[in-house]
């Protein structure tokens, strides 16, 4: 499997369990990072109350996937806003590790 494949798969692997506009926003934030609620809203051509549930949600799932990135001047409303961005998905061990072993063990 190349690194190519191992990222799509990471990223299967992370999404699985997200709704349609979930992936979504995460989709717009991992190609737009350091955006906020009304950038995104901008892009997807939604509402922004339809962005501000979703990047929640994100935010306050048990391995959060979207993650704080600074407070700055918003490019779609001029006001100051928390800009957000995805995190990466982490892979997951390729293996458990051995077991430790006492050398007589491997005998038996």
């Amino acid at each position: 499997m190349g690194s190519a494949d191992t990222s799509l798969w990471a990223y299967a692997e992370a999404t699985k369990n997200l709704g349609a506009k979930q992936k979504a926003v995460l989709d717009a934030l991992r190609f737009f990072p350091d955006a906020t609620n009304a950038e995104i809203a901008a892009h997807l051509e939604w509402p922004v109350n339809r962005i501000t549930p979703r990047i929640l949600e994100l935010r306050t799932l048990d391995n959060p996937l979207v993650l704080e990135s600074c407070r700055r001047r918003c490019k779609a409303t001029g006001g100051m806003a928390w800009a957000w961005r995805a995190k990466h998905p982490v892979l997951p061990p390729a293996f458990e590790p051995p077991k430790e072993l006492k050398p007589l063990e491997l005998f038996k």
